[in-house]
């Protein structure tokens, strides 16, 4: 604590880095239970992902596309950022 006393600046830094890597780790945990949620919910068990791992379903471009189709129907508008048909063109002033 005598630390803190000497360099207040430091002291706060390191507590906001602290505060905000608990926030993360929360946040990580949290998603991290919803995503076991959901693959249980959904039937899925850790002898099923281990068959699905080892006869490479997930290489399946038709299961592929299933999953890509699921979650392009729920997320919600464009998922890469829409950018103008015509590339502007700059006029060359290399001097360098």
């Amino acid at each position: 604590m005598a630390f803190f006393n000497k360099n207040v600046g430091s002291a706060i830094v390191m507590l906001i880095t602290t505060l905000l890597f608990t926030v993360m780790t929360v946040l990580m945990a949290l998603v991290l239970l919803k995503v076991h949620r959901l693959y249980r919910g959904g039937g899925g068990s850790m002898q099923r992902a281990q068959e699905e791992w080892s006869t490479g379903v997930w290489k399946n471009a038709s299961v592929r596309e299933a999953g890509f189709n699921a979650v392009g129907q729920t997320a919600q508008g464009p998922s890469l950022p829409q950018y103008a048909a015509a590339v502007p063109s700059y006029p060359d002033n290399s001097h360098w």
